[in-house]
């Protein structure tokens, strides 16, 4: 939307909304929606829904750009503001740590845009994997050269059909709704614009957005009516075992990792711990394995010791423990610089590295978050046999800073940085228990300190 002074939007109040049963409703609905009463809200919904047309109206305040804020007047009530004079336009709806944009056409909702990564149409791609993340990136930077949308680029090559196009743009705004019916503070902007033909996704009414989320945040509900807390155990279906193939071919890729976690052992804690999903995620897609028949709730609810996780986030922290050895030693050199080497040994990764850290600081004044380490190889190295693909990314970048501070500095301050991972990797050596992944490290370390002998 172009940037216009606040003063050209006329503001909208409640006294504005015409004292109807079918805003009566609308405001009830969200009310019980904020207040987690799904059922309520469906059906003070429906019920406006049921009330005829001309009960709609809402008198413009002599602008067709207008702005009120969603803690005054309900983002129903806004959207009809746009929807029942059959305006063409866009509204911009802005919190603290987010904007999101829906598009109008002669009063239909057609399309909408979000600033969440969590909600764009490449984060959909990979999850259902229906293309791969390194070939996501390439396709992303082609069709940003070409001021072609990805989705639309993604048909022409053959990589998406048309329908399944549709049925992502679809679920994305269905998805940036579900979000933004929840929010109770924000600042809401129409302005008339007109619409592009690749603008024009679907067709619903306001009324239609709150109802297929509302319905969906209730299938949440259920389930937590269901399983009560996230200590409760998982196990597979016992026919599920027996043809466990077709099974997986069932799901997406964020699913099979779910699925491929779930022992009879781990709690739901520890699931969204490994996974690194957030609770939300983790929960839409146990919800989905339940409703498939492909798991059972156990009757074991407790915690145990999970060995596998609690090895690998060991590891992680190890080494994190050595990248800021390397960053510590590097910035008592070179101070602010520092930065440029890291950087530098960043864009030197390989691309299936860099995803790794993906969206994660890695500077001399902020330490790497190893939560987000691992959500990122949940997202993008989904199967279980690339859960240790983070010793390999962190040797590559430790190696590269490294290589990048002999060159500045020369072998004396590499050198010391050597000596202290030495002492990192005997602990590991004396210390840790005899397993694959103690060796894959070791030997991990060793190439590190064989390319710079002492």
């Amino acid at each position: 939307m172009e940037t216009r002074d606040e003063k050209d939007f006329k503001a909208l109040r409640p006294s504005d909304f015409p004292a109807t049963n079918f805003f009566m409703h609308i405001s009830n609905g969200t009310q019980f929606f904020r207040n987690r009463e799904f059922g309520k809200a469906i059906s003070e919904w429906e019920a406006a829904a049921g009330l005829q047309p001309d009960s709609v109206n809402i008198k413009m305040p002599g602008s067709v750009h207008f702005q009120s804020n969603i803690s005054d007047v309900p983002l129903t009530g806004l959207l009809y503001a746009a929807s029942s004079n059959a305006q063409t336009g866009v509204a911009i709806v802005r919190s603290e740590y987010a904007f999101k944009e829906v598009f109008f056409k002669e009063g239909w909702i057609v399309s909408a845009r979000t600033t969440k990564s969590e909600e764009r149409i490449g984060t959909f791609l990979a999850k259902r994997g229906l293309i791969s993340p390194p070939n996501l990136e390439k396709m992303a930077t082609e069709a940003k050269k070409k001021g072609v949308k990805l989705g639309r680029f993604l048909v022409t090559k053959e990589l998406l059909s048309e329908k399944e196009l549709q049925e992502l743009l679809d679920f994305q705004i269905k998805e940036i709704f579900f979000d933004l019916f929840s929010w109770k503070e924000g600042e809401f902007y129409f302005a008339e614009k007109e619409m592009e033909e690749g603008d024009v996704v679907v067709s619903y009414t306001p009324l239609d957005l709150a109802l297929l989320t509302a319905r969906r945040a209730l299938d949440i509900s259920a389930f937590r009516k269901m399983i009560p807390h996230n200590k409760v155990i998982f196990r597979t279906s016992p026919h599920t075992e027996e043809r466990q193939t077709k099974v997986m071919e069932k799901l997406d890729a964020n699913e099979k990792f779910i699925f491929s976690l779930i022992d009879g052992n781990r709690n739901i804690e520890q699931l969204i711990k490994f996974s690194g999903n957030d609770e939300t995620s983790t929960i839409n897609i146990l919800y989905r394995l339940v409703l498939m028949g492909l798991i059972k709730r156990s009757r074991d609810i407790g915690t145990y010791k999970d060995a596998e996780f609690e090895e690998i986030s060991r590891v992680l922290r190890t080494f994190l423990e050595i990248f800021r050895v390397v960053t510590d030693n590097l910035n008592e050199e070179v101070g602010v610089k520092a930065n440029e080497v890291l950087n530098k040994a960043r864009e030197g990764l390989s691309k299936d590295y860099q995803k790794i850290f993906q969206g994660i600081p890695m500077d001399r004044n902020t330490p790497p978050d190893d939560d987000k380490i691992l959500r990122n190889i949940s997202f993008y190295y989904p199967d279980p046999s690339d859960r240790l693909v983070f010793i390999d990314g962190l040797t590559e970048y430790i190696k590269n800073i490294l290589q990048e501070t002999s060159r500045i500095l020369g072998m004396t301050l590499t050198k010391n940085t050597i000596s202290e991972i030495n002492k990192i990797r005997l602990n590991i050596f004396r210390f840790y228990t005899d397993s694959p992944v103690k060796r894959k490290t070791l030997g991990a370390l060793d190439k590190i300190v064989a390319q710079f002998p002492g």
